[in-house]
């Protein structure tokens, strides 16, 4: 059995009911509504944890909010692994050729002069996206 969330949450999906589309498309705005619902739920839950612990309950919550994004990328029909393979290219363009690194004072990483942006649309029109299109 694979260990990739993305199959992992899809026999999920299909075992109890759950849209899993294989083209990117947008969903009903009630569905688009409930899934950003279940993802701000899970994301509150995160927030809260992470304040107040343990560490075995932040992991479930984390967790959980990995398995909901996952989720609503099946339901939009969208491959999650290859969108955050794009964002990891562009993120990996903050740091410089020198090797230099851009901070804020709260040690958040910023974008430095090198920086490429990630081709999303590109990404969704690989896996056969037509923007506008239904």
């Amino acid at each position: 059995m694979s260990s990739s969330p993305l199959d992992l949450v899809r026999e999920f999906h299909l075992a109890v009911g759950l849209a899993v589309r294989s083209t990117p498309a947008e969903v009903s705005p009630e569905l688009a509504a409930h899934r950003g619902e279940l993802l701000a739920e899970e994301a509150a839950e995160v927030a809260e944890v992470s304040v107040t612990g343990p560490l075995d309950r932040l992991a479930h919550e984390l967790a959980d909010v990995v398995y909901v994004a996952y989720g609503t990328a099946l339901v939009h029909g969208i491959d999650l692994d290859a969108v955050i393979a794009e964002i990891h290219r562009s993120n990996m363009t903050k740091r410089g050729p020198d090797g230099r690194i851009d901070r804020r004072a709260d040690g958040k990483v910023l974008k430095g002069d090198h920086y490429e942006a990630p081709d999303v649309a590109g990404v969704l029109r690989r896996q056969g996206w037509v923007p506008g299109g239904e």
